[in-house]
């Protein structure tokens, strides 16, 4: 008889433990000896057939009550029974299928086994697969019982929590902040593996992960979900168009920064935001010739900018030069060139707000 787990996620200790519990469970019983492959999972190395067991497997084996025995290395005989059985779920129980979600995967192997899998003819037994368990095999199946070492960390139960109004909620001892935005609101939150995930209600959209804290008392900080973005990017870029005297070529220029560089778009805006302040404070106000030809550069970063400011400084005949050869932009020439930057950030994923 069979038993199959699956994992949404790379599987690591404790895990396998998980899966090792789900199937003594699924048999009403465990065996004397496991066999395994020589996975870091279970044996971390071997010398002389000595084995080094990894120590959290170790200790549930010794918990629950049955030896560990580990196949030589390089030698694929000496598990071969393990591997036709994997053939046989990849073949006969997934191939071809397709599933909505997790959960559904999940129910269509729970029904593929007790219906499929351990009721078929065995090609070896010539029995049912259950039926042999049941008449020669499970008498000698040792009693298990789930250890404690793994009972807080089996069942992953999401909980509802809610947050006091300076965003933050209280797990085990400590609490643990939430986003701004979720601030006197219901989430919910789980411990996976050590992790404490913190996740939207009606959606399930993970909002927040801290590592768990061992110690009782402590609050634990994260500054990042006490700021709005949207409104400290607003802020921003009314400063620079403060700098600049000039709402329209402000927002021109903060639209070039934003096609640039999106995802680093606010820290492009306090790099600029810098810039400017010690242009204006060493040079006053920014030449509209150079301002133009700014705006009109295809790429133009905070770092750039601070060049081809320092470069037209250090040859100033250029002003006169733009004076006669560039005419004047017009603010319905400044908002097209503002709208063709502002759509190319669109085309990015992002969006521009004229504020």
């Amino acid at each position: 008889m069979m038993h199959v787990s699956v994992s949404s996620r790379p599987i690591n200790t404790e895990t396998l433990i998980q899966h090792h519990d789900a199937a003594f469970r699924y048999f009403g019983g465990m065996p004397q000896e496991c066999v395994y492959d020589q996975t870091k999972l279970v044996v971390i190395s071997e010398i002389f057939r000595e084995l080094t067991l990894n120590q959290r497997f170790h200790q549930y084996a010794t918990a629950v009550g049955f030896h560990i025995r580990a196949c030589e290395g390089y030698d694929p005989e000496s598990k071969g029974k393990v591997e036709a059985g994997v053939k046989y779920v990849k073949h006969n129980g997934l191939y071809g299928e397709a599933f909505a979600n997790w959960h559904e995967l999940e129910r269509y192997l729970a029904d593929w086994l007790d219906n499929t899998a351990n009721q078929r003819l065995h090609g070896s037994t010539r029995q049912q697969p259950r039926a042999h368990y049941e008449q020669a095999e499970k008498a000698a199946m040792l009693p298990y019982l789930t250890p404690s070492c793994i009972q807080a960390s089996s069942a992953e139960s999401i909980v509802t929590r809610k947050s006091d109004k300076t965003g933050l909620i209280a797990w085990q001892g400590n609490k643990y902040p939430v986003p701004m935005a979720y601030q006197d609101s219901r989430v919910g939150v789980v411990n996976h593996n050590g992790q404490l995930r913190i996740s939207d209600s009606p959606t399930g959209e993970i909002i927040a992960e801290h590592l768990i804290r061992l110690e009782q008392g402590q609050t634990i900080k994260n500054t990042d979900h006490y700021r709005d973005k949207a409104q400290r990017i607003a802020a921003l870029e009314t400063d620079i168009q403060q700098l600049l005297d000039d709402a329209e070529h402000g927002q021109a220029l903060c639209a070039l920064l934003k096609a640039s560089a999106p995802r680093i778009y606010k820290d492009q805006l306090v790099g600029a935001k810098q810039v400017l302040a010690a242009h204006c404070q060493q040079h006053g106000r920014i030449h509209p010739s150079l301002l133009t030809l700014l705006i009109d550069t295809p790429r133009l970063t905070a770092a750039g900018l601070r060049d081809r400011l320092e470069a037209w400084h250090s040859h100033p005949q250029r002003y006169r030069e733009t004076d006669t050869v560039l005419p004047r932009r017009t603010s319905s020439t400044v908002l097209k060139r503002y709208g063709a930057l502002s759509k190319r950030c669109s085309d990015q994923g992002t969006s521009h707000v004229i504020h």
